[in-house]
């Protein structure tokens, strides 16, 4: 190579060097002002604060650091040099946790729920305007037969995420969620039977596995029809079952007291005369306020003997000291049928349940901390407490009156949703502007 051929390369390379060298202090300078940013303690100072897990505060202040909640309190000062959303005469609570929701968040229908999140999915943009942060997410509605296992044939999972549009790292809270149990619903007598043996094969191929695990020896096959019952004995997370009558109410009870599983009940419609038992046996429910997804019969009552109107079942189960947790109108939470009527209407179906009889307190509680006690984060989730994430919403008025409206959404922290720069309901007046 000639001098006039590496005089000719060095400005070039020198250049190089400087742009490589500028990006990665810029680079460096923008994880520093990232890190700081998260460092910084936020407070939303002077709102009436619902915490979900105790009483109302009112003039009360909650304050977060590095995505978990550090005080709720009232009157209690912001920290010095503190972020402060000034909240007067507005109100604070936990984001709302979805117990159900179709598709929403998920780019594929089917595999792993966790490597198919969409952060783009303009359904998260719509459900936090609403006060949605959390959800178990399905990948299509279950329409399964005996003993299948998930929302699709095969065991496809199901999956808790929170609601963090743009961010996928901090989407995934947990995956499979639950297990999903069909109930038989022919042959009554001859399926029950198969039923209640094939949880004693399960029963008897956990103890061989254990035996096997012990001595280091290589553990017995299980058969695919055996795979959901050993599921729901393992009990690493909850199953669910959808009784149709109290019949098979009385044969989960029966399952869960003699296997030491955690069953949920969904939408078991009449259970309402058993909710002292279901109480007892710390049996959580799913429960709709509005009514029952199809009913093509125009000719008879609407109401058969002895049943109850769905507007005031949650209230009757919830006096009987059951867990009850509010579904959608439709199989779960999604844009089907009337663009974003599920989305934008959880917290009208909990004022649904209160206009059935339950308290307000209760029925929030049925869409933040019940949820996330049925799902297994209530660690993380559900309620403002100490050292749980600050997932939570400021508010116009109460969550629970229809002219209430989301004004900011924070999740982990960090906001997600800000009514002044969405073009959701952005252009409707608050209650009292002109």
């Amino acid at each position: 190579m000639t001098s006039r051929m590496r005089d000719h390369r060095m400005p070039a390379l020198l250049l190089s060097l400087v742009l490589s060298a500028f990006f990665c202090a810029s680079l460096g300078a923008e994880e520093a002002r990232e890190k700081e940013k998260k460092s910084v303690v936020q407070a939303v100072v002077g709102a009436t604060v619902l915490p979900v897990s105790g009483p109302m505060v009112r003039r009360g202040t909650v304050t977060w650091k590095d995505g978990k909640i550090l005080e709720v309190a009232a009157e209690l000062a912001a920290p010095e040099g503190a972020r402060v959303h000034d909240a007067k005469g507005l109100y604070v609570c936990p984001g709302f946790v979805a117990v159900v929701a179709m598709g929403v968040g998920i780019e594929t229908s089917s595999g792993n729920i966790g490597n198919g999140l969409d952060p783009w999915d303009r359904e998260l943009t719509i459900a936090l305007a609403n006060g949605i942060t959390t959800m178990q997410v399905l990948p299509a509605p279950f329409f399964g037969g005996f003993g299948q296992d998930g929302p699709l044939y095969g065991g496809s999972n199901s999956a808790v995420i929170k609601l963090t549009k743009g961010n996928l790292g901090e989407m995934l809270v947990k995956e499979p969620a639950l297990n999903y149990f069909s109930l038989p619903t022919r042959q009554l007598e001859l399926n029950y039977f198969l039923l209640r043996e094939r949880f004693k094969q399960a029963k008897a191929y956990l103890a061989k596995r254990a035996e096997a695990r012990e001595k280091k020896a290589t553990p017995p096959k299980l058969s695919s029809s055996l795979k959901l019952y050993v599921a729901v004995l393992e009990n690493t997370r909850p199953t669910i079952f959808s009784p149709v009558n109290n019949h098979e109410v009385k044969i989960v009870l029966s399952l869960s007291r003699e296997y030491g599983f955690d069953a949920v009940l969904n939408e078991p419609k009449d259970a309402w005369m058993m909710a002292a038992d279901l109480a007892a046996a710390n049996v959580p429910v799913l429960v709709k306020s509005r009514g029952p997804d199809f009913d093509f019969n125009t000719t008879g009552p609407l109401f058969e003997k002895g049943q109850m109107a769905p507007v005031r079942r949650p209230a009757a189960f919830s006096r009987a000291g059951c867990q009850v947790s509010i579904l959608p109108y439709r199989r779960g939470i999604s844009l089907s049928g009337l663009a974003g009527r599920d989305l934008a209407t959880l917290h009208v179906d909990a004022a649904f349940a209160v206009r059935g009889g339950m308290s307000n307190e209760d029925a929030l509680k049925a869409i933040t901390l019940n949820p996330a006690r049925t799902l297994r984060v209530d660690d993380r989730l559900g309620s403002l407490e100490k050292g749980k994430d600050a997932d939570l919403l400021i508010l116009s008025g109460h969550p629970l009156d229809y002219r209430s409206f989301v004004l900011k959404a924070f999740i982990n922290g960090k906001l997600y949703y800000d009514r002044e720069k969405s073009r959701i309901y952005r252009e409707i007046p608050l209650t009292g502007d002109k």
